[in-house]
């Protein structure tokens, strides 16, 4: 497949996957051979896959057509070196995907925005002599094309295609693809932006990302930490008790309490049975509450000092403090030495403080705290009267058991459709 390049290896003349389907196969004396029915890619390759063939059809029966029996490509026609085909029935190998029968007008994840994309047609081009898969062409213009094919080339000036480097496709439905999508990849993103493909994508390519995000257990907890409860309860209804509980080991326990109460009854006893002493013990104090009071949102982890702490203790405190999550940084909270409530002063209060002085003595003291048994609207009001990140939760006896930050009262606040209105005001 010869043909004049730029510099850089990569030809200006590109072409479309649904430009070249049905394209006629000629032999070198111009005659019609067959029609063009698929393009093969190795993925395996990385970068921009080289297309290796082609699946051609000929008087009903579909053979395979090597790259280097290959002389032109183009729309409408395909030009080969030979007038002899192997008329052996086409067979996969390996690493190989169909472009238009396992990637055209399915989803993809475009792993640099953290969305999941519908591929209306692929771009071909030359990259040091040879047709390699260099983009995507998700556009309005695009899915025409593919829903009523043309032969005339496209316009690929118009509009940006999505570089294939930048996208991530599913082919755990092609069983000699033997291609997973890349735990490294989703690693560049935050758990919420995989929380979000997960749930943009279908089942079984939900199930693809969550299989390839299993290979790391703590980034597995921090993308169930920000799943919807719908598909929380669907991924651990497919799990086996021992996987859901080093899910669970790993999530901040208020999270891991409201997981657990999602199991079938049958199931939760022997999924806690199965978590760390520590976090066992955490989630059995938490599971006392309502999920919606005070105590059935906090977290038993936060930063504390005694009463007669110094500053400097306790910015310590924070920086070696390695449980708290990091919406409970930004707080620490005071206590007398039998474990009773006496205030909480932000971290940046702290940091604008005297090294010295003792915490509690600080002008910049909180001693608003809420009992365990208030409810959402009863704390949400006075975290907003107080401006507070973060409120203590006490049991009746005015002793610390837990904290609430403004993160965890803006998840139980946002609308339940809200997501969706968001996702739906962004577009594709």
């Amino acid at each position: 497949m010869s043909a004049t390049q730029t510099g850089g290896g990569v030809e200006k003349r590109r072409v479309t996957v649904t430009q070249l389907l049905k394209s006629l196969v000629l032999n070198p004396a111009g005659d019609e051979v067959g029609r063009v029915a698929d393009l093969i890619a190795k993925l395996t390759d990385g970068g921009y896959p080289p297309i290796t063939g082609l699946k051609v059809s000929v008087e009903g029966q579909e053979v395979f057509v090597g790259r280097e029996q290959i002389v032109k490509l183009q729309p409408g026609t395909v030009r080969l070196s030979t007038s002899t085909l192997d008329m052996t029935a086409f067979q996969r190998r390996p690493g190989e995907v169909l472009l238009a029968q396992d990637v055209l007008g399915r989803h993809l994840i475009d792993v640099v925005r953290g969305r999941i994309v519908q591929a209306h047609d692929l771009v071909l081009g030359m990259v040091d002599g040879e047709w390699r898969l260099l983009g995507v062409d998700r556009s309005p213009r695009a899915m025409l094309r593919r829903l009523f094919p043309r032969r005339r080339r496209p316009d690929l000036r118009r509009h940006v295609l999505l570089d294939w480097k930048d996208v991530q496709p599913f082919v755990g439905h092609v069983p000699t693809a033997k291609l997973l999508v890349p735990l490294q990849r989703l690693r560049r993103l935050h758990p919420a932006q995989i929380a979000d493909l997960v749930e943009g994508a279908s089942h079984d390519e939900g199930e693809e990302i969550m299989d390839a995000v299993e290979g790391d257990v703590e980034l597995t907890a921090d993308v169930f930490e920000e799943l919807d409860e719908e598909h929380r309860a669907e991924f651990l209804r497919t799990r086996s008790n021992e996987e859901a509980a080093r899910v669970l080991d790993r999530m901040a326990p208020d999270d891991a309490a409201d997981l657990l109460n999602m199991l079938d009854q049958e199931r939760r006893l022997p999924v806690l049975n199965l978590m760390a002493a520590s976090q066992q013990l955490k989630l059995r104090k938490l599971l006392q509450y309502h999920p919606t009071t005070a105590g059935g949102m906090m977290s038993p982890d936060y930063v504390w000092v005694v009463r007669g702490a110094t500053v400097e203790e306790a910015i310590e405190a924070i920086r070696t403090d390695d449980k708290t999550p990091h919406q409970l940084l930004s707080t620490v909270f005071v206590t007398e030495h039998d474990g009773k409530f006496v205030g909480s002063v932000a971290a940046v209060d702290l940091i604008r403080a005297n090294r010295g002085r003792k915490v509690d003595e600080l002008d910049k003291l909180v001693k608003m705290h809420v009992d365990a048994s208030a409810d959402l609207t009863e704390f949400s009001l006075l975290v907003s009267d107080y401006n507070l990140t973060a409120i203590a939760v006490t049991d009746h006896g005015d002793n610390l058991i837990g904290a609430i930050s403004v993160d965890d009262l803006i998840g139980q606040l946002i609308p339940d459709d809200w997501r969706s209105r968001a996702e739906a005001s962004a577009g594709d």
